[in-house]
């Protein structure tokens, strides 16, 4: 063998044929050497890739939102990340704090202390709780509540990122189980959800894609026609201006009002018909302006000193104006209708039996004047049927002066029964004709 190489190698036609073959073998020998010190190391676990999901979509990274506060069963607990040791998660952190699986962008992984009233509170979720987690970029996350379980501390399966979800972890020192809730991400609850925005004050124009609106001012109105015992009506004026091509429809427009102590109030009909302006109806045409009045029931006691007062041009529009309106003027505490004292002396028919008569008087002992409308006074039977209130004298509504007495006659419909209930405002009276 050694001779037939040296003989091809002086042949110069066949020595690149042998520069290639011995070329050929030193790297497959040299392949073999990596393999065998190499060695045959064990594959890695398989990944879920998750497909794009929201809230977030691919892996944690640099970019994903921290969590903030979790709110839950009117509780709000601020959040801190920690990362569990070999998948044993042992609570470390303030009793009051959520701790929240840092990596977990997919289905939220949240553990809370393992106190007596997470345990209560956890045991009381049902379907009609749900739970918002605030993140670090703003935006706020919803889910509804899916089931309960309890599981061993040491399991891994809570933390899987296959859903898009949360998993709530009660945290204990228990050594056999422990209780996880789970919670489903709501898709519909985020739906023209309004991104973050800053307040602005009275009179500030704020553009909202084609619409420009600006609020004008605000202010409690007392005693009103529509307003019930123990509420007031909150009025806010403001204009919207058409800067684009197409006409706006103001039935579209999605109004709230929110006081000191985040309670939101939806817009009312009646209260924004008490306006001098034009509640929200017909349209605004491209390049023109209009003026509305828009009208919020809230209670005799609502919180301030600022209402916080929020317009979108519609209920797909994501972004939304947020104007701080005063709320003016002391509050009467409590509603000086509740203080009347009402009376009544005689109840009967009419000569034609036709119509339910009843006399009665009003005393008003508050040093501010009340009315009282015709929705204050209502007659029915116990079965529920009322009476049409044909006439009274005085006309309704009765206009009774601070530290006066107020004489009335009411005249009703004939009810099927001789029995039925008067009330007033907040007084009743069981009558028999």
């Amino acid at each position: 063998m050694p001779n037939r190489l040296q003989s091809a190698w002086n042949d110069p036609a066949k020595r690149p044929v042998l520069i290639l073959g011995f070329g050929a073998v030193g790297v497959a020998f040299v392949l073999l050497i990596i393999a065998l010190t190499a060695g045959n190391p064990p594959q890695p676990s398989a990944t879920p890739t998750p497909t794009c999901t929201p809230p977030n979509c691919g892996q944690p990274g640099p970019s994903s939102p921290d969590l903030k506060v979790l709110h839950l069963r009117d509780r709000s607990i601020f959040i801190t990340p920690v990362t569990p040791s070999n998948g044993v998660w042992v609570s470390t952190s303030d009793v009051d704090k959520a701790e929240w699986v840092f990596g977990t962008v997919i289905n939220y992984v949240i553990g809370l202390s393992g106190t007596q009233q997470n345990n209560d509170m956890l045991q009381a979720m049902s379907e009609a709780d749900e739970i918002t987690i605030d993140l670090s970029d703003g935006r706020t996350l919803h889910y509804r509540y899916a089931g309960r379980q309890f599981v061993s501390p040491t399991s891994t399966d809570i933390f899987a990122q296959s859903r898009p979800g949360l998993t709530l972890v009660l945290l204990g020192d228990t050594d056999h189980q422990r209780l996880v809730v789970t919670a489903n991400y709501c898709t519909d609850c985020e739906v023209g959800q309004a991104i973050p925005s800053t307040v602005t004050q009275i009179n500030t124009p704020i553009e909202l894609g084609t619409v420009k609106v600006t609020a004008l001012s605000g202010r409690l109105v007392l005693n009103a026609p529509g307003i019930p015992v123990g509420s007031e009506f909150y009025l806010v004026d403001f204009t919207v201006e058409n800067t684009g091509a197409n006409p706006i429809t103001a039935t579209e427009f999605v109004l709230q009002l929110q006081d000191y102590a985040s309670q939101k109030y939806n817009l009312s009909d009646t209260a924004s018909a008490l306006g001098p302006n034009s509640p929200l109806k017909g349209q605004v045409a491209p390049g023109t302006m209009a003026t509305f009045t828009s009208g919020f029931e809230v209670p005799s006691n609502v919180t301030g000193p600022v209402l916080v007062w929020t317009f979108r041009p519609n209920a797909k529009y994501k972004a939304q104006a947020s104007v701080a309106m005063p709320l003016l003027g002391p509050t009467p505490t409590p509603d000086p209708r509740s203080k009347l004292a009402v009376q009544i002396t005689q109840a009967y028919f009419s000569p034609d039996q036709a119509e339910m008569i009843i006399v009665g008087g009003i005393g008003n002992p508050s040093n501010v004047p009340v009315w009282v409308y015709a929705s204050d006074v209502s007659l029915a039977t116990p079965e529920g049927v009322h009476a049409a209130i044909n006439n009274s004298d005085p006309q309704l509504p009765f206009n009774v002066g601070p530290g006066q007495n107020l004489s009335f006659v009411l005249r009703f419909g004939r009810l099927p029964s001789n029995t039925a209930t008067l009330t007033i405002l907040l007084a009743s009276f069981q009558l028999t004709f």
